[in-house]
């Protein structure tokens, strides 16, 4: 039998995460505000897909749907994800989104890739740090 996590717990791994993010990617310099992060339990669909987060270049704010969670690896991938967009150039991405199919864009590869490459890595680490 699986456990349940809730919104709390997500939550706080998701904070460890992005604070993990940083240190691990950097933060980017072109940005003049602060990156903000909300944490919401709606449930969002686009099509037929659930949408777990997204990150919005002009309010740079990055949203993670917690309850579209369902591990704290889901947590930690979503928040790489959402991350990697946060480090990249907002006019690029425009130009990929117009260009691209999703599945093709380069930036959101990049994205699938750093989530795919780093997950496992940046939830050890928490892990590691929460058990001190």
């Amino acid at each position: 039998m699986r456990k349940t996590l809730d919104f709390e717990t997500k939550k706080l791994f998701a904070i460890q995460a992005v604070k993990w993010c940083k240190a691990f990617f950097g933060e980017n310099e072109r940005k003049r505000t602060k990156l903000s992060i909300e944490f919401t339990n709606r449930v969002r669909k686009i099509k037929n897909f659930e949408v777990i987060g997204n990150y919005c270049f002009y309010r740079n704010k990055m949203t993670v749907h917690i309850e579209s969670c369902s591990t704290l690896s889901d947590v930690a991938s979503t928040v790489i994800h959402e991350y990697t967009h946060y480090l990249q150039s907002r006019n690029r991405y425009k130009y990929y989104q117009d260009h691209y199919y999703y599945s093709t864009n380069p930036y959101e590869r990049e994205a699938k890739r750093n989530e795919e490459k780093y997950t496992s890595i940046c939830v050890k680490d928490i892990n590691k740090k929460m058990i001190k």
